[in-house]
Parts: C-alpha cells; sequence; structure tokens
C-alpha cells in the first residue's frame, strides 16, 4: 500500500526525511538551513522546505518515525532552550552528566520510560498538528534507526550490521540489531565515542571535533599514553569521565599529538579486535553510528573485510532517514544527494544580490578546470546537496593537489586548523565514493599531490562515479591529461559553518575573495 513516510529527529543534529511511495524524496539536516552547525531540537525549517520541496499537504503524511523514544521528554518540553543552548554537546560539563543520566536512566526503568514516554509523545504530537501533520507517530529505537541505515547501504545480505556512538536510548551500540544473535552494549559502560568526545573537550576542542583530534594523531606517540588509555577505554567498561580532575591533569601534561595517537590507537585496538571475535566468518560489514565518522578506525575495519559500506550520514543526523526505512521495511539508497533543487532564478538572483558576475557556460567543468590548473581556489556548487557531513562534489572548494602553498592560502582564507589533512579526488584508485575511509596513499598520490596526502601516508580519497557525476568526471579526466591525476576536495564553508545549502551562500565566499570562481550549475560566477 502506497504512503507517506516523514522521518523525523528533534534531537541533536536534527533533521527530516521523506519517503512516498517507497522513494526517498528529501533527506535534509536542520544545520543547512538554520546555519547553526549541528543544530538540535524540532526541525522547523526542513519541515517547511518539505512541504514546498515535494509539493506536499502536511495532511497528508501518513506516518511519522520518531527515533529516541525515551528520555527525552526534557528536551522536547523544552524545545526552544534545548535549539539554543543543547546541553549534551559538552561531554564533560555538570549539565551533560545530568543529561545523559536521566536519559540512560529512564529508558532502563519499565513503567517509568512508558509513562515518560507518553509525555513526550503528547508534546511532540501537539507541536506536529499545530503544522498540520495528524498522522500517528511510529517510535524507532535509537539504535535500529541507525542499524538501519546501516541495512541501506550493507554490500551484502548477510553483511554484519554494527552500530556505536554516544547514547540513544540507553544503549551505546549494537551488532546485528535485527538477527536472533543480537547484542546491545549499555552506555555509557560501552560508549568509546563519549570517551572521544570528552578527550576532545580536554585538548580544547569543541563537541564535534573529534575529527580534528583524529587529525592530530598521525603526528604523535602512541607509546606515551598507551597504558593509561588502557585504563579508561576497555573490552566492556569505558570511563567518560577519565579518570575525574586529575586523570585529565595527566593527561593535561603531555604534547596534545601524543594524546591523540594514544587514543586513536586505543579506539582501533578495542573496536577491530571486538569485531573480530564476532563476525562468525562472514566477509563484509556494514556500520552506523557517530564513532564511525572516524575514517582512520573505518580503514583498520576495511582491512578484515572483503566489503565495507559506511552509512554517509553516520551520526545522529541520519536517524531520521533509519526511522524512516524502518517504518517502510527499506528502499534504495544511492549517492547520499538528497537535498532541496535550486532554479535557474534561484541563481540569478544570488548573483545579482551579491553584486557577482554570472555567465551561461556550455562546459563549465572545462572553465573551472582552466581555473584550476592555474592556481586559482574554485568552488562547485551544482545539483543537490549530500546528506551528510562530506562533500561529494556537489558543494565542493577544489584546488590543486601538487601545491602545497595553495592549501595553506586556503587554509588561511577559511581559517582552518593547519594540521587537518585535505582529501583527494579521483576517479580512480583505492578510496570510497562518500570519503568514509582511509587508504594508504599510492605512489601516484605521494608523487605528484602531496597536499591530499596526511603525514601519516594516508589519504581520505573519494572515487567519483561517472553515471553519478558525469560532470565531475569529465573534469578530473581532463585534470589527469593535465598532469594532475587528482585534486583536492574539501567542504564549500568556512570554518565552524555547516556546508553551503543554498546558492545565495556559496556566492558569499566568492563575493568576500575566499574563492577565485564558482561553477553554479550550468553557470560560472565571478566577481565584477
Amino acid at each position: 500500500m502506497a504512503q507517506t513516510v516523514l522521518g523525523l529527529w528533534d534531537g541533536h543534529d536534527a533533521g527530516i526525511a521523506l519517503v512516498r511511495d517507497g522513494v526517498l524524496e528529501l533527506a535534509l539536516s536542520e544545520e543547512r538551513l538554520s546555519r547553526k552547525k549541528r543544530a538540535s531540537g524540532f526541525p522547523y525549517l526542513s519541515l517547511a522546505r518539505c512541504w514546498s520541496e515535494c509539493n506536499l499537504d502536511p495532511a497528508e503524511v501518513d506516518v511519522v518515525a520518531v527515533p529516541g523514544r525515551f528520555g527525552r521528554l526534557v528536551q522536547r518540553a523544552g524545545d526552544a532552550l534545548y535549539r539554543a543552548s543543547d546541553p549534551a554537546r559538552d561531554v564533560l560539563s555538570l549539565s551533560s552528566t545530568l543529561m545523559r543520566t536521566l536519559e540512560t536512566g529512564i529508558s532502563r526503568i519499565p513503567g517509568l520510560r512508558e509513562l515518560e514516554s507518553l509525555g513526550s509523545h503528547g508534546v511532540l504530537a501537539a507541536r506536529l498538528r499545530r503544522l498540520g501533520v495528524r498522522a500517528p507517530i511510529t517510535w524507532v529505537p535509537h539504535h535500529d534507526a541507525h542499524a538501519w541505515t546501516a541495512r541501506l547501504v550493507a554490500p551484502a545480505d548477510d553483511a554484519m550490521l554494527v552500530t556505536m556512538d554516544g547514547y540513544g536510548d540507553g544503549l551505546a551500540g549494537t551488532v546485528d540489531a535485527f538477527g536472533p544473535s543480537r547484542e546491545d552494549f549499555a552506555s555509557p559502560q560501552h560508549s568509546v565515542a563519549l570517551v572521544y568526545g570528552a578527550v576532545t573537550t580536554v585538548l580544547g576542542f569543541s563537541e564535534g571535533d573529534e575529527g580534528k583530534v583524529m587529525g592530530l594523531a598521525a603526528s604523535g606517540d602512541p607509546s606515551v599514553l598507551r597504558d593509561w588509555f588502557r585504563q579508561v577505554i576497555g573490552y566492556g567498561c569505558c570511563d567518560p569521565k577519565l579518570g575525574g580532575r586529575l586523570g585529565r591533569e595527566e593527561l593535561l601534561r603531555h604534547r596534545r599529538e601524543d594524546v591523540a595517537a594514544a587514543l586513536q590507537h586505543r579506539v582501533e585496538e578495542v573496536i577491530t579486535g571486538w569485531i573480530d571475535v564476532r563476525h562468525r566468518g562472514r566477509t563484509s560489514l556494514a556500520v552506523s553510528g557517530g564513532l564511525f565518522a572516524n575514517v582512520s578506525l573505518n580503514g583498520r575495519l576495511a582491512e578484515r573485510f572483503d566489503a565495507l559500506s559506511v552509512f554517509p550520514h553516520m551520526g545522529d543526523g541520519g536517524l531520521p532517514v533509519g526511522a524512516a526505512a524502518a517504518v517502510c521495511g527499506g528502499f534504495d539508497f544511492g549517492l547520499p544527494f538528497y537535498g532541496p533543487r535550486y532554479t535557474t532564478a534561484d541563481i540569478e538572483t544570488a548573483a545579482a544580490a551579491a553584486g557577482l558576475s554570472l555567465t551561461r557556460d556550455e562546459y563549465p567543468e572545462d572553465t573551472l578546470l582552466r581555473s584550476i590548473e592555474d592556481g586559482a581556489l574554485c568552488g562547485r556548487f551544482v545539483g543537490r546537496s549530500e546528506y551528510g557531513p562530506r562533500a561529494l562534489g556537489h558543494r565542493s572548494i577544489l584546488l590543486r593537489a601538487d601545491r602545497l602553498d595553495l592549501a595553506d592560502t586556503l587554509n588561511a582564507r577559511l581559517q582552518r586548523d593547519e594540521f587537518m589533512p585535505f582529501a583527494p579526488i579521483r576517479r580512480a584508485g583505492a578510496g570510497s565514493p562518500t570519503m568514509t575511509v582511509v587508504v594508504d596513499a599510492d605512489a601516484v598520490l605521494r608523487e605528484h599531490c602531496p597536499a591530499a596526502v596526511h603525514v601519516d601516508g594516508t589519504a581520505r580519497t573519494q572515487i567519483v562515479d561517472k553515471q553519478v557525476d558525469p560532470g565531475m568526471s569529465r573534469l578530473l579526466e581532463r585534470a589527469e591529461s593535465c598532469g594532475m591525476p587528482a585534486l583536492i576536495n574539501t567542504s564549500f564553508n568556512r570554518h565552524g559553518e555547516p556546508i553551503v545549502e543554498s546558492p545565495a551562500e556559496a556566492m558569499s565566499l566568492v563575493r568576500d575573495g575566499v574563492l577565485e570562481l564558482m561553477q553554479c550549475d550550468g553557470f560560472v560566477v565571478r566577481r565584477q
């Protein structure tokens, strides 16, 4: 029976997904519209865009699929405050500890959790009714939603499915969520992700900057703190408080590179060891959950399996797709270009407002490549935006990978940390189409693309599918003929902001001199 399913997540990394008649029509994170990175709370902006984008009357929604049933009444009842502050962002703060204790505690107490869930249902249903949505709410357990996203991209029907994140509905992870051998892991006792987030905070980074810690790890010595981290991250026992005040002071006595290296080494050791004893001879693995944003960890996992798939929006931002999939029983999920569409009029209006020159070009990728060859920093804005944290060519900044000075220039213009690696994009070789796994850089990358190779000799390479993005494939083919076997591809945004969503946001980086030129669908955009 045909139905319209709205996946809705109103927690951390809020967003929506719309599935109509078994087809995923739109998947959108609230941060792309609010311009607040990893926006939390009820996704009002995403819903408004959903109605217009999909030409949908809210009354036509048949089912609202919501992940995160237990322990969320406080956040839902105080949505305005939650959206403004999100007290769970600092893992080590008192408010975060209390929120985590409340959510995981309620999730484990029968009776109380059902009562709390009723209150949460009432608050959410009333909010939806005010928007014209009267469809029933179907609750999907947090990690079941993650497991469904892993299943959507699984390389084989019998693939091992693993989810891991900070916590949700009282769990930190699952294995084989839909089988008779299902295994659940309690939070925070098993939450490696919480420990990683806590160390990120201790090192002076913000919540969500775990990738910076991973980048630092390549420059450190893991042996300095190897034994220390064995005490706080074990098989089945983790300490998100890092041994209390004295433990955190101990970390601060060491170089942050060494702290990061020891943390990364222990995480890889524990997670790969844990999976090694559970795969039961299977040769393929599919993962989801925030921990698997760690591309170095994914690289270690890929070495153990013939095939590895990582859901491209692996964190909580992917939950609305997983919840909708749970209700629908799954659907086709290709490369994650599921954002809104923009018209020629939208592009022309944005260019005029920014005071930029807009030229229609029959071969805009060729024009883009000529500028890149000359050393320009260029933007590419085409089609629908990527769903997830990685820019995959539709909202990307592109530049030569053989000139370290250009990488330094871009870091300075974007106020980007210089130790963070850039990722290469190419037509063939080792890598992934969603930039979710690191691989050892081959001889070609090491020799010709030094700006895209990390200090440890690895690269987070994106391999472009010609059928999915023929324009990017053409650009890269012509780059090869010019002696550039790969380009740098980094996300189209200023430091600390979400990836650009609209033409107007993209135009602002050209207007302000961050980029020299931009392709915007069939146009080329320059300053006057």
